[in-house]
């Protein structure tokens, strides 16, 4: 069940915004997309708060979304450095917050 709700979040994600890849892991075990590297990992588990990097190739946002003993980190990798702006991120903030209430109906 809780695999269904992520790739169903991933397919949204990828087909209302400007996304290619959206990569979820839970706590360090990948669940969907592409394995990211030790050091792309451990940056994106040391954030504290849903963060944006830039690139002039493209652009990345993570969020963490914490339940019960168990932490999902959240990637979404874009080709467009602009991608996360304004009200996308916004809109992309309020999926996260669906997803989370989504996984908390699920974690029983």
């Amino acid at each position: 069940m809780e695999q269904r709700i992520l790739n169903q979040f991933a397919e949204q994600i990828k087909m209302q915004f400007d996304v290619y890849n959206v990569t979820i892991y839970q706590n360090q075990e990948k669940i969907c997309g592409s394995i990211k590297n030790d050091v792309q990992l451990e940056r994106c588990l040391s954030l504290t708060c849903t963060t944006v990097f830039k690139e002039p190739q493209g652009s990345t946002m993570v969020s963490h979304i914490g339940i019960g003993n168990h932490l999902y980190i959240v990637i979404l990798d874009s080709t467009n450095s602009t991608a996360f702006d304004g009200l996308d991120a916004q809109y992309i903030i309020s999926e996260l917050k669906k997803l989370k209430e989504h996984l908390e109906g699920n974690t029983v």
